[in-house]
This record gives C-alpha cells, structure tokens and sequence, in this order.
C-alpha cells in the first residue's frame, strides 16, 4: 500500500472471530502490520484486553468505535452463539447506518448463504477460503487489497461528508429517567437548557458508572432534531493525548467542515469559533477528568469564547460551567433499572426481592455496577456469593471504576497517597492525621490539595465543615484492597500506629477535654490497635490499650463502652504474652476484673485478681500489689464479706501510704467509707469520705470528688437533710457528666429519682429512673435490675 494521505487519522480496525481460529487470525494480523500503511489502522482484538476489565463490555465499546469490521469466517464462527447475537447482529447495524464497512473473510469451508453478510463482497475476491489457496502468503495479499480499497472508500467518503456523531446507543433495557434532589427529572432539565440559543455550558458530575454518559447520550439524542443534527460527540476515553486540537478537528469533521482540520492552530481556534457561531451547535465532551489539566484549561478557555452550547460529563467540577451532580440511583429509580434488567435474564425468579435489595445496598445504587452484578448472577453464579466477592473488594465492574479513578491525571500521586491512607481510617481522618498517614509530615498544604482533588473526583466525603474527611463502601474496601498488595503497605500502617499511639498519650489525662478527645478518635484508636498487633508492635498495642481501658480513667471504662474495654484489654493480654512480659499481663487481666467487678460477675473477678495478685507478688511490684488487694476488697465487700474487704482495704492502703501513692489513698479511703456506711457507722462514714475528698481536691481528682460526693448525698439523704443530699448529687452529676463517667451519671441520676418520688413527683421520678436505667442497661450493670423495680413500682402505683 502507498503512504496514507491522512497522516493525522486513524481507522480502527476489528476482528470479529472464533477462538478456534486464533491462529489464522494472527497470520493475518502480521500480514497486515508489514505493509507501509500500517499507521492509518489500530487493530483491536479480545486478546487486548486487560485482567480486572469486562470481556464482552471491552468487545462491545471496540466494536461500536470501529470503522472497518473484519467477519473471519469459518463454521466455528458461524455456530458462535456470541458472534451472532452480539457481534455480527452489531456490526451489521453500524454498516448498514454507514457507520462502518464489514468485509466478510473467509478462512475455512462453510456453507455462509444466508447469512446477513452473505451480500456483501468476500475476501479472498473469488470467495475461495484462505485454507485452501495453495500460497496463503498470496490469500493474505489478496485481502490486503480488499482492505486497502475499503480504507480508500472510508477515508473518501470522509472528506464527503460531515461526519455523524456517534452518540452512544441507549442500554439494551431502554432508558431509566433520572430526578435531581428536588424531584425533577434531569433529562427533561437538559433540554430546556441547552436548547438552541440558550449558549449554556452544563457539566454533569458524579462518581464513576453513576450513569454521566447514559445520560448526555439521551440529551443529545432528544435534541438532535432541533438542531438540525448539528451535534458533535466526542470521548476523551482512551485518549490519552486529547487536547485542544483533538477537540477541534473532531468539530471540524462532525459540522462538515474536514478541511479545517488542516489550519495552523490559532487559524483553527479561530475558524472553529466562527464555525460554532454560524448555526445553533451543541458540543458534548465525555469524560473531561481523563483530559490533562492544562489541555483542559485550554478546553475551558475556548469554550470561554465560543457562542454555542455544551455539556460535558466529569468526575469533578469544570470552570464556569453549570454543575449538575448526579448521584447514585434513589431506591425507585434502582428498582425500575433492575426490574428492565432482570427481565432479559435467563431465570428471573432467583431475583426475589431480597436478592434485589441486596444488589441495591452493595453496589451502593451504582447502576454500572449494578448492571454487573445482574449479569454476574445471570451467568449461572450464586447471588450470595456474587455480592460476597463485591463487598471484599473483587468484581470487575467496581475495580474497573476504582482503577480509572485512581489513575486520573490530576489525582496525582499524594492523592493517590492519602486515598490510600483514609482506607485505614475507621471512619474518618482528620486533616492533621491523613497528613501523618499519607506520609506529608504536617506539610498540611499537602493534605489540603490532595482532598480537595479527592473530593472533586467524589472519591471521598467531607464531614464536620470538611474538617474531617472519609472513604466509604466499595471506595474503602477497593483502596484497602489495592494498599495490601502495595510493597509500601507497611510504611502506612506504621505510620498510622505511630499517629495514634502519639494521639493517646497525648490525651491521657482524665479530664473532660481528653476524654472527649479520645471518644472523638475512639474507632481510630481501636483500629491503630488491631493494626499494631497485625505489625506485631507489642509495645504500642499495650500502651494504648492501658490509655483507654484503665478501669479507673481509661476512657472506654469511663465513658461506658465496657465490650470495648474487655475485648482490647484481652487483646493487651495477648501482646504483654508475646512480649514476655508477665507483669504486664496480670495488670490488664485485673484490669478486665474490674469491669466484671462492675458487670456482676464477681466469681470471675475474684478469680482473675487472686491469679494477678500472686504475680504481682512474685515481681515484687508494691504498686500493684496494693490495687490488687484494693480491688479484691472491693469484690469480696460486693459479696458481702464486710470484715474481709476491710482487712484488704488496710493492707492495701498501708502500701500505698508508704509509697505514697495519693490516688491510691483517696480510692481506699473512698472504699473503707462506704464500708462503715454499709454498717451505718455514719459518723465514721462521713470522717472517711472527707478525708478522701480532701486528697482528691488537691489532686483534682475530678473523678474521686465525684463519686466521693455522691456518697455524702447518700448519707445526707438517709439522715432526711434532703436538700444537702440534692446539693451534693447535683455537685457529683455536674463532674459526671463533663467526664462522660456513664456509671457515675446513672448512679446519681437513680438517686435523685428517688428523692422526686418522696416529694411526691411521681412524673420527674419516673423520668430520672427511666434515664438511668437505660444507661444501667446499656452497660449491662447489676444496678440496672434495682433500677427497674423501683421503675416498675413507680409506674405500677402512678397507674
């Protein structure tokens, strides 16, 4: 073949062939790729196609870009239930609209009368099967030729004619109308913008397959006659070169005018802007995020300047444009997209509606996704274990999305980093902590440009006024999946560990700020655990975990969370074993005691305390000694050995005067009060309390001061001095609830109850009760039965 007279153009080419003639298919391919004019066709075939894309989605786009359609005829091809029904049924379409030349080759013997291409004119010329032409080398040359007079009409016809802007067709199922947030529907919105004369610039937005494209294609389609069809359609998909000019000779060839192709650029600039204004244009540009940002600056810049109207699809706003986001499917809206889908399946009954809600709820109403699963599910596969794999971060359909997403231009690689970054989040990143993650030091410039990237391209959401920012569903779970396979991946984890474990100490003290702080991040810092303990980091496991499950002012025990507080204090246990560190291990197992203690349990308490107590022992740590017999004081008085507890309350408090551990003397004090309380010893009672109220003042102990004076209102009240007792309880609940203490605030809140009731206020009674129990409840304590009954009496009596 001679040079082609279109230096600048591209005919695409595409096999269509049974997978039993792949050889003779790629004899055929090297016979072309030697000729001279091999730049003018790109050849396409499945086997280009990628791993993690969709075969017959990947065979459907090639085969409605291309222009010339080789049909590799032989009896596996003619028994190729795909090939008929798909393939050819399609090539035939596009030929007949004059959209692409189809030229039947016929490789092996077979009856093909009938067939709907048997009109058209085969290669080899006289119809005889490249098998049997005793020199192939002289088949190949023969069809060579064939080809070559086919480009020549192609490229001829070309210059002709404008040329049809190949709008996407509709889906297979028809066209599901979409609605924006205020209920009207986007389609019938289009068209009144952008119709004739209205100049506007319209920008649809939304994540990946959330229906952008299905939707300008609809727009166009229903404007075409009243603009005469003077509609252009152009991709940047696959593009990776487009720019300005690529946007410019596309308008050129859709508008009739080929031959401006061939201008200087800002000749070009010039006569398309006066080609635009001439007659009422529309100009769709679809998948603007795949554009490079300076050529889509340049894009935005024309467009600037030229008197017609376009809309445009992209994963993030676009200059001065209208913004119309589009966002996932509404539930009514799914539910008509997977009813006309489900309808073309082979077996629509194994939809039932909870197979159909489940689609719905995993593919997050994405109907691209959606779409898969259905097909997925069609194809002969569980629809359990189809939505299984979706939601661990497999299927084709979301890491096709996800893929394209995460290889945009203008993501850039710290966006890309701190994408990676917010999956380790559970469930949202602070500015300040994304930074450390993603690796930015507190470079917050950085982190700032990254999430604002990230968000254009709905990739992540802001939350708190956007000082907060979080990845969800198939995003999270597809980042996550992606950064376990990152040599790196390790890098990240640790520096998220890091983060946390600086975060938790940071905020150690028990005060009201730092327990709100820590409860803020709480989901974070369990994960920074779990995290640590995947990495095998001993250390940071058991230092955070100390932070937050401490019985006394670990903000998990504190704030109530005591599933929590067990299941990472046994986690802890785990760590300090594998670090062979056993006093660390007898510390959190009396740790955990304790809220057994609290929860009732005292059998297991006892038990886990007497084994913590004796290591203690044995590592010769008087500290711990000494809350080792301070909280076996405590269980053995909940089980009613007053004499016993008292014997371990002083000979825990001995130890802690010779150590002198403040903290430690304010709780025992506390404890051997409320035993001389127990034997109405009130005079005792009130000197113990006081004495351990003045410590805990000094220390600011708010947390002591607390407790310490909801005991005196006890005492106030027994003696009927109901107003101190009032005064006293509204003192401790005030500390309580700044602290958050759960337990605390139910205790107190069921005592001023109490005092409603004998004044005679059944109806604020009942409310304190009732809000108390709820709290006793959800800890599951032991008080929650007395709680109750008062409750129950109340209310019984009140009826």
């Amino acid at each position: 073949m001679s040079e082609s007279p279109h230096p600048n153009r591209t005919l695409k080419l595409f096999f269509s062939y049974a997978r039993e003639d792949g050889a003779l298919r790629d004899e055929l391919e090297k016979h072309l790729s030697n000729l001279k004019w091999e730049n003018v066709i790109a050849t396409w075939h499945d086997s280009k196609i990628v791993p993690g894309d969709e075969w017959a989605a990947e065979i459907n786009k090639a085969l409605e870009e291309a222009e010339l359609v080789l049909l590799l005829i032989s009896a596996d091809f003619m028994d190729s239930p795909f090939i008929r029904r798909v393939e050819l049924k399609r090539a035939m379409e596009r030929h007949e609209a004059g959209e692409a030349i189809v030229i039947p080759v016929i490789l092996r013997p077979v009856d093909w009368s009938g067939a709907p291409f048997s009109k058209l004119q085969a290669l080899p010329t006289d119809a005889k099967p490249v098998t049997s032409w005793p020199n192939r080398d002289e088949a190949y040359l023969s069809i060579a030729k064939g080809i070559k007079k086919a480009i020549e009409e192609l490229l001829e016809r070309d210059d002709k004619r404008p040329k049809l802007p190949s709008i996407p067709r509709p889906p297979s199922f028809g066209f599901v109308a979409r609605r924006d947030p205020a209920g009207r529907f986007i389609l019938e919105r289009l068209k009144e913008e952008l119709a004739p004369g209205q100049n506007r610039l319209i920008t649809l937005t939304g994540a990946g397959g959330v229906g952008k494209t299905t939707l300008a294609a609809e727009a166009a389609r229903a404007l075409k006659k009243t603009y005469e069809g003077r509609i252009v359609w152009t991709s940047a998909e696959a593009r990776p070169d487009f720019s300005l000019p690529t946007l410019l000779d596309d308008i050129a060839a859709q508008l009739g005018q080929p031959d401006l192709r061939t201008l200087a650029p800002d000749r070009k600039e010039e006569h398309l802007l006066a080609l635009v204004s001439d007659a009422s244009a529309l100009i769709v540009l679809d998948n603007c995020e795949t554009i490079a940002l300076p050529e889509q600056a340049r894009i935005q810049q024309w467009f600037a300047r030229a008197d017609c109207s376009a809309l445009f699809t992209s994963r993030h706003r676009i200059g001065d444009t209208f913004h119309l986001p589009i966002a996932a499917m509404s539930r009514e809206e799914s539910a008509d997209f997977l009813e006309r889908l489900i309808t073309q399946t082979q077996d629509p009954q194994i939809f039932s509606a909870d197979v159909r809600q489940s689609i719905y709820e995993t593919a997050e109403a994405n109907p691209y996704v959606m779409q898969w699963v259905v097909a997925q599910i069609d194809d002969a596969q569980e629809p359990r274990i189809v939505l299984e794999e979706l939601q661990h971060g497999g299927g084709d359909a979301a890491e096709r999305v996800f893929h394209r997403s995460f290889n945009l231009p203008q993501l850039g690689d710290d966006g890309r980093a701190a994408l990676l970054a917010l999956s380790l989040f559970a469930p949202s990143a602070s500015r300040t902590a994304l930074a450390a993650v993603a690796g930015f030091g507190d470079d917050l410039n950085r982190v700032n440009e990254a999430v604002k990237n990230l968000h254009s391209l709905w990739l992540i959401k802001g939350l708190d006024a956007n000082s907060r920012f979080t990845t969800e569903g198939l995003t999270r779970t597809l980042a996550g999946a992606r950064l376990s396979k990152l040599e790196s991946a390790d890098d990240f984890r640790q520096r998220f560990v890091a983060y946390f474990l600086t975060y938790a100490e940071a905020h150690a003290q028990p005060t009201p700020e730092d327990y709100d702080a820590l409860e803020a991040e709480k989901d974070n810092l369990l994960d920074a655990i779990d995290t640590a303990f995947d990495l095998e980091d001993w250390e940071s496991v058991q230092i955070i975990a100390y932070i937050i499950t401490e019985p006394e002012s670990g903000m998990l025990s504190v704030r109530g969370y005591w599933d929590e507080a067990i299941q990472r204090g046994e986690q802890a246990i785990l760590a300090a074993q594998a670090a062979n560190d056993e006093g660390r291990v007898a510390m959190f197992s009396g740790n955990i005691a304790v809220i057994r203690m609290n929860r009732g349990e005292y059998d297991a308490a006892q038990r886990a305390y007497e084994h913590a107590l004796d290591a203690f022992k044995k590592l010769g740590s008087d500290t711990n000694v000494a809350a080792a017999l301070h909280n076996l004081g405590m269980i053995t008085q909940k089980q009613g050995d007053i004499e016993e507890a008292r014997r371990l309350y002083y000979e825990s408090l001995e130890i802690e005067k010779k150590l002198g551990n403040q903290s430690g003397i304010v709780s025992t004090l506390y404890e051997l009060g409320r035993l001389a309380q127990a034997q109405r010893d009130i005079e005792e009672a009130r000197r113990l309390y006081n004495e351990s109220l003045e410590i805990a003042r000094k220390l600011s102990n708010q947390s002591g001061i607390a407790i310490i004076l909801h005991q005196l209102g006890m005492i106030a009240q027994a003696q009927g001095d109901i107003e101190e007792a009032r005064r006293l309880y509204y003192g401790s609940l005030e500390i309580t609830r700044k602290l958050g203490n759960q337990s605390g605030i139910a205790s107190t809140l069921h005592q001023l109850g109490v005092i409603a009731e004998k004044e005679g206020n059944r109806d604020e009674a009942a409310r304190l009760m009732r809000e108390a129990l709820g709290i006793f409840e959800r800890l599951r304590s032991p008080d929650a039965e007395t709680a109750r009954r008062n409750l129950e009496r109340l209310e019984k009596d009140s009826s």
